[in-house]
């Protein structure tokens, strides 16, 4: 009877895939280190996308960010399961570890492809650099007429004060 947990260790009636290249050390060691050269930078990124959204609490879909850094990690390992299979022939595991990635795959591009009109309609830089732009000039506009405002009171009240006094009477005869 198969029994899918200890199939995804074993390594009975594999070889190793270290025999399909023959054992040729220039092989094997191009793999090898582009494999773990991929891993390596493949982890590198998700611990990079977490300190991101981590220091911008404000993103707008800040989940988008974590859901590529599932992506990119389960990517990873794929590639490092490459390596593990050159000597260890464990290929159940190493499928299991590609369907895995094949669904994070899928979920994370229907998940970008639902998100993208949301994410077009965010203001780009330039817009709300334009949008302050206007507003400092609407609020030097309306600084201005509320100076001039401010202006005609005085004046209009000097002039009204001036017409009660004395030597307005006198002025403003009729």
């Amino acid at each position: 009877m198969f029994d899918p947990l200890s199939a995804l260790f074993s390594s009975d009636s594999f070889i190793p895939h270290g025999h399909c290249y023959l054992w040729l050390p220039q092989l094997v060691w191009l793999h090898l280190l582009s494999d773990m050269l991929i891993c390596l930078a493949y982890y590198s990124i998700p611990l990079t996308l977490f300190e991101f959204v981590r220091k911008r609490e404000d993103l707008p879909f800040n989940w988008i960010f974590l859901l590529f850094a599932t992506f990119i990690t389960a990517c990873g390992t794929t590639h490092l399961l490459s390596v593990w299979t050159l000597w260890h022939p464990t290929y159940w595991l190493s499928g299991a570890a590609k369907a895995l990635t094949a669904l994070v795959s899928i979920g994370t591009a229907i998940a970008l492809i639902r998100l993208m009109p949301k994410a077009l309609a965010i203001p780009s830089q330039a817009q709300l650099e334009r949008a302050n732009n206007e507003l400092k000039k609407e609020i030097e506009q309306r600084h201005r007429a509320q100076t001039q405002l401010e202006l005609q009171a005085i004046i209009t009240k000097t002039i009204a004060e001036g017409s009660n006094s004395q030597y307005g009477k006198r002025l403003f005869k009729s």
